[in-house]
């Protein structure tokens, strides 16, 4: 006896596939949370903790008076310049020392040193060599978000299967075309993970060089505010610092959705 197949019902979810759309139970919970906080800011009545309502009032402001914006910019540049080096130089490197043992022997010592020290501690040679700027600012997010992209394209390359570069090989591809056309392809997710995981470190890294170095940025705007006590000012730059960070999250994630269509849950396109 054979069964006549069921036909899915339009708009029905079907297993593998990624539901998109605003995700209401987060949306709920941040609502709640924002309503929580006013109820207990108004209760408890410090100064140092004001209400989510004064900081929209004080974010509104000082985006309007142009000096929030400006210092948004910069930030925003900063993070932009310090990826995009670390994601060219990380993904350089990584093929270069994936592909080939003995360069990986040569040079193993020398990253294995460089990659524990804490980027910030890095920050008083790099303003004595660079002085202080944005200069300063993008070579410390690159050299902190380096090193995700570099091992993750490390190991994405030591994870592609030897058949398929046999297989280019047998078809007369050079070594430079395999890296190109079949390396690189196969070791894209890992990559962009790498990616992903380094564009929250140079977020981290820029606000904190603009805290110690006072350069301008967001992380300035936040010191400033801070030492004039103009508190709701200085959450206002906090939020920007986590709306940014959730963006760039977003920006990446995008990324990976356009790159890797191919290797999506379900063939969702």
């Amino acid at each position: 006896m054979t069964v006549a197949p069921v036909a899915a019902r339009p708009g029905a979810s079907t297993p593998g596939r990624r539901r998109r759309g605003v995700n209401l139970r987060g949306a709920a919970f941040v609502v709640g949370l924002v309503l929580a906080l006013e109820v207990g800011t108004a209760v408890l009545g410090s100064r140092f903790f004001p209400p989510p309502s004064r900081i929209a009032v004080a974010l509104v402001e000082q985006l309007a008076d142009g000096r929030l914006a400006s210092a948004l910019l910069e930030t925003v540049l900063s993070v932009a310049g310090g990826l995009a080096a670390a994601s060219v130089v990380g993904v350089l490197v990584g093929l270069l020392l994936g592909s080939s043992d003995r360069l990986y022997a040569v040079l193993r010592w020398v990253i294995e040193f460089l990659r524990p020290l804490p980027s910030v501690s890095l920050v008083p040679f790099a303003i004595l060599l660079l002085g202080v700027g944005p200069t300063t600012t993008i070579a410390a997010a690159a050299y902190a978000a380096l090193w995700p992209v570099l091992f993750n394209t490390y190991y994405g390359v030591r994870d592609v299967n030897p058949v398929a570069i046999d297989s280019a090989r047998t078809f007369g591809l050079t070594r430079a075309e395999v890296l190109r056309r079949v390396v690189l392809p196969l070791a894209l997710p890992g990559i962009l993970t790498g990616i992903r995981v380094a564009s929250a470190i140079a977020l981290v890294l820029v606000i904190t060089v603009e805290l110690l170095t006072a350069a301008g940025g967001v992380g300035y705007f936040i010191s400033f505010m801070q030492s004039a006590i103009r508190v709701p000012e200085m959450y206002a730059g906090v939020l920007v610092v986590g709306v940014l960070g959730y963006l760039i999250a977003l920006g990446v994630q995008a990324l990976e959705r356009r790159l890797l269509f191919w290797n999506r849950p379900g063939g969702d396109r």
